[in-house]
């Protein structure tokens, strides 16, 4: 008979952004939202947050991504393809989605997933989460970064990097909660770039920052969770990231829970 004064349960939606290498700390926000208990009605990814997203999404615990780690090389997101758009062909981004979900679809994830890319035809950032879409394919998509990786194409759109595009605009699905993680430090760096992948990365983390900040009346909280910046590509930092974003999202445990 009490149950009229029963709270309703607010839904909640996790963001998590792109960063290359820097994403897996992604691993660590959802092995501290796993601990807590804090259920997840979806979650957005952009480039490597969409990666992370996806494996999760599937069914994937947190101590599962963590165990991929050590098993982990930047060869396994390069193809060689040399052409007049890129370096390399997005290509091994799919299938290394593949090798570890299946050729699944967006309506057999068991949370639901959307996944941010950028279409260069319209400059517009689009949510890719049609049920019938292969979530490996949409993931390739969001994390094809221009001049490094070629674009790709899907129903006949050509997409790349979802970092590229501001998401302010976005339908998002409605949620009562909405907490983005940044896997890009707001610090400046050390030096300046030297290398053309250098320059073409920090580029986009300028802009990357640059969004973060147009973008944050968007989410109710929106939390760094990688503190110094560092490589894109640097794999030996991984289980820091991790480390360091679990630790994170535990220090901000009673601002999280103070919104659900």
């Amino acid at each position: 008979m009490f149950s009229f004064f029963k709270t309703k349960k607010k839904t909640l939606s996790l963001f998590l952004s792109g960063g290359s290498v820097r994403g897996i700390a992604h691993i660590g926000v959802l092995k501290a939202f796993e601990e807590f208990k804090w259920p997840i009605d979806i979650i957005y990814g952009s480039s490597s947050g969409a990666i992370v997203g996806s494996l999760f999404c599937a069914g994937m615990s947190s101590d599962e991504l963590v165990a991929l780690l050590p098993k982990l090389s930047i060869r396994d997101f390069l193809k060689v393809k040399l052409s007049r758009q890129a370096l390399f062909s997005s290509e091994a981004i799919q299938l290394f989605i593949e090798k570890n979900i299946g050729k699944i679809t967006f309506k057999d994830l068991k949370i639901p997933l959307g996944v941010l890319a950028t279409n260069i035809i319209t400059a517009e950032s689009e949510i890719l989460n049609d049920p019938n879409l292969s979530v490996a394919s949409a993931v390739r998509a969001s994390s094809s970064i221009p001049g490094i990786f070629t674009p790709t194409l899907i129903n006949n759109q050509s997409y790349v990097d979802g970092a590229l595009s501001c998401d302010i605009n976005l339908n998002y699905h409605h949620c009562d909660v909405k907490i983005a993680c940044n896997a890009i430090s707001e610090k400046p760096i050390q030096s300046a770039p030297i290398t053309l992948y250098e320059l073409i990365d920090r580029s986009i983390e300028c802009m990357m920052i640059s969004n973060a900040q147009f973008n944050k009346d968007i989410y109710d909280l929106q939390l760094n969770v990688v503190d110094k910046p560092m490589s894109s590509i640097d794999l030996k930092k991984s289980v820091y990231l991790v480390e360091y974003a679990y630790d994170f999202i535990k220090q901000n445990r009673n601002k999280i829970e103070a919104l659900l």
